[in-house]
């Protein structure tokens, strides 16, 4: 799943534009003049950030223009994989966790090692632990590491008399279930659910790789997900929705066309998000108007793990596709993109070479309505050593078909229809098919 792109405030891009625009001329390191195909999806290329963040780069690099091809999200494989399967140039495209390693085993992508050392740039060093993706080579330029916890609503807390989440010690699942259900209130004029979630594949088994460290699949690459710590966690998501009362029933979910921006509106407890979600906290009370303040705590773990701090480990990144011609320029688009637009939608770039300090104080600076303080902001958005990081989602075999057949199926299960371990099994049986013919192409 991706996180959708959401706005920052002018404030957020004026303080970290000034750092990323460098001299005009040419910066490249060559001479020759090319225009660089980018495929990305248009939440992120419509957005005023990429159209202010594209002037910027043109300014600093007259010499390499960017020709940009936006595509919705929903359309974005099916176009990405008839581009580069036609052989179609296409310089740089994005893709979450995913997509990137879909790419990677359909043998779209190239190397990054060798151009990487062209533009200044040590795969190795420069984004902290970042580990080769295939055959000891780089084939993700990252862009940045999600950090999860838990978005909770202070009025929606204050109404039902229940203490706010420890800004430091996580709640276990099953504390949270216990809070979601006492801030739960479906008799008032305007329902209010103690927890909100969204139909993305870690809100039903995200619980389950805490439990596994992310083992999504068996020691011979296939399928694991029918494993005891998933379908724990996917009981876990029916407990707190069909028995507990305490989350939308996943039909009303969908009928509704709900969205992640939907917890705003104020009629939700606790959520947990990435860091996305701050964005909205922090600069978009025009677009959503709230009267209550929101706080961060850290997302909750398994009992076996309390006290622990843990994250859902997912990499967005950029990639070259085999066919472009201009691959270095393409790494240059790539630099600026992760040190310059990432940072002015106000999320950290996994490239160690930025300011965090500079970064936490700024986003610290933009949540004190809400009094967070820079102490939780520096904890919980990418500050702390300690915390322990987990496959947020399949990446390795099938990862495409492995997260779109799981959301098809497991509806089933929430709604009745079938069983937990008819859904979890089916997922597999039909996921291993796909995984065996990848490897046979």
């Amino acid at each position: 799943m991706i996180k959708k792109s959401v706005l920052i405030s002018t404030a957020f891009l004026l303080l970290f534009a000034l750092s990323a625009c460098g001299s005009k001329g040419n910066n490249s390191g060559s001479d020759k003049e090319v225009t660089l195909k980018f495929l990305n999806i248009s939440e992120y290329m419509d957005s005023t950030e990429f159209k202010a963040f594209l002037e910027r780069f043109q300014e600093k690099y007259p010499n390499i223009k960017v020709d940009p091809i936006s595509v919705p999200h929903e359309q974005y494989i099916n176009k990405r994989n008839i581009m580069l399967a036609s052989g179609e140039q296409v310089d740089l495209i994005w893709g979450n966790g995913v997509e990137q390693f879909d790419a990677i085993n359909k043998g779209f992508l190239m190397p990054l090692d060798d151009v990487a050392k062209e533009v200044d740039v040590d795969m190795a060093k420069d984004f902290g632990d970042f580990k080769p993706d295939k055959d000891g080579k780089y084939y993700r330029f990252p862009i940045q590491q999600n950090n999860w916890m838990l978005y909770y609503n202070k009025k929606v807390f204050d109404d039902a008399k229940v203490p706010y989440p420890d800004a430091k010690v996580p709640m276990t699942w099953d504390e949270m279930a216990v809070v979601a259900q006492k801030l739960t209130n479906l008799s008032g004029k305007e329902k209010v659910y103690g927890m909100f979630y969204n139909n993305w594949g870690m809100y039903f088994y995200g619980y389950g790789s805490q439990l596994n460290n992310g083992k999504f699949y068996t020691e011979d690459g296939n399928v694991n997900i029918n494993a005891p710590e998933f379908k724990r966690s996917l009981e876990w998501m029916n407990d707190v929705m069909n028995v507990k009362k305490a989350a939308i029933p996943i039909a009303e979910f969908i009928q509704n066309n709900t969205d992640f921006l939907s917890y705003w509106n104020g009629n939700y407890g606790m959520v947990v998000g990435a860091q996305w979600y701050a964005q909205l906290a922090a600069t978009k009370k025009d677009q959503f108007p709230r009267d209550w303040k929101a706080g961060i705590a850290p997302m909750p773990v398994p009992t076996e793990m309390a006290g622990k701090h843990m994250n859902w480990s997912s990499i967005d990144s950029l990639g070259i596709p085999k066919n472009s011609k201009n691959a270095k320029e393409a790494l240059i688009l790539a630099k600026e993109y992760i040190t310059d637009y990432t940072l002015s939608t106000g999320t950290l770039p996994m490239y160690t070479k930025v300011n965090k300090d500079k970064y936490f104080e700024d986003l610290a600076n933009a949540l004190k309505d809400d009094d967070i303080t820079l102490e939780q902001v520096t904890h919980l958005f990418g500050g702390d050593p300690n915390v322990i990081n987990v496959e947020e989602k399949p990446i390795l075999g099938a990862p495409q078909e492995y997260e779109s057949t799981f959301l098809d199926l497991v509806s089933q299960y929430y709604t009745g229809s079938k069983t937990v371990d008819e859904v979890l099994n089916e997922v597999k049986e039909k996921v291993d098919i796909a995984i065996k013919e990848q490897k046979n192409n």
